[in-house]
């Protein structure tokens, strides 16, 4: 049989094969016989001329070019599934599920207040959203649509860019007035620092070009950014947040950034906001139409 004519449905099977390790389970999900799936199998290998499975008589594995087949089928069916919905949707509005996920502190101030605004204006839209700070694989299949804050160096990324995330070093008028202001950088160990840990530790107050390190004295350290800002505005110490995170506590005159002549930054590389999916041919319309709306409102940032 030529691979040309290998159908959508032997495919499915065979994905669900490499998912279940198991045909007995396979076999029952389909309503059909082991047999029938050992067959199907078994004919895509013949057709491939490659071998997709390691078998024992106790466990099933993919070999590694079972892993490549697996890998392009999924995002084949995917694409195949995702056309189909943009078909019907043709000359209507957006339906479905677009799953999106966000870093959790900027999911509340800038994804949560506009989802009224999302929903009313596609109604037959069902939105998931996931908040997290851990790293989502946007080739896991997790999420449709990934709003990262980070480096971008990946180019197999279809991605568009909302903004350059600058940060400030910032303090409250009354810490200011109890402790003084600082000149200089130098003067920074001096003061009680509150200081974010992410996941690789504590970030650091990083100046200039070269990423030069002065920290003040760690008073108070969270993984919770509203935690600090907080304890910042109480007038307990000076914090460095990003700009999307305190431009609020700035215009109010709750905080006060500090040293804005030094570029300071938790990074020796560029950090940006951006809209990422994985690199394909085709984007289902409903997360391009997501993905369009996220970029007009969130283009105050940039």
């Amino acid at each position: 049989m030529n691979p040309k004519n290998t159908s959508f449905h032997a495919l499915e099977i065979f994905l669900a094969v490499a998912k279940e390790k198991n045909f007995s389970e396979v076999a029952r999900r389909y309503d059909v016989a082991s047999s029938v799936i050992s067959r199907q199998i078994k004919q895509l290998e013949d057709d491939f001329g490659q071998t997709l499975f390691y078998r024992s008589t106790r466990s099933m594995t993919l070999t590694q070019a079972g892993e490549r087949f697996a890998d392009y089928v999924q995002n084949l069916l995917g694409q195949f599934d995702g056309l189909c919905n943009e078909l019907r949707q043709t000359d209507s509005e957006p339906t479905g599920t677009v799953r999106i996920n966000a870093p959790v502190f900027f999911g509340q101030k800038h994804i949560t207040p506009h989802l009224p605004e999302l929903q009313k204006r596609y109604p037959k839209l069902q939105i998931h959203l996931t908040q997290t700070d851990d790293f989502v694989d946007p080739y896991s299949q997790t999420a449709d649509l990934i709003i990262r804050i980070a480096g971008l160096a990946d180019s197999n990324l279809k991605m568009k860019i909302i903004a350059r995330q600058r940060h400030f070093l910032l303090a409250s008028p009354a810490f200011l007035a109890q402790f003084g202001t600082p000149r200089s950088t130098d003067d920074l160990p001096r003061y009680q620092g509150l200081f974010y840990r992410g996941q690789l530790g504590i970030l650091h107050w990083r100046f200039g070009q070269s990423g030069r390190i002065m920290d003040g004295q760690p008073y108070f350290v969270s993984n919770n950014a509203a935690s600090l800002i907080e304890m910042a505005v109480k007038g307990l110490g000076i914090v460095m947040m990003p700009d999307w995170a305190v431009a609020d506590e700035i215009r109010s005159g709750e905080l006060v950034p500090l040293l804005t002549d030094t570029p300071i930054s938790s990074d020796l590389q560029e950090i940006y906001i951006a809209l990422l999916t994985p690199q394909s041919s085709y984007r289902p319309a409903n997360v391009q139409a997501v993905m369009d709306f996220w970029a007009e409102k969130l283009g105050y940032l940039g």
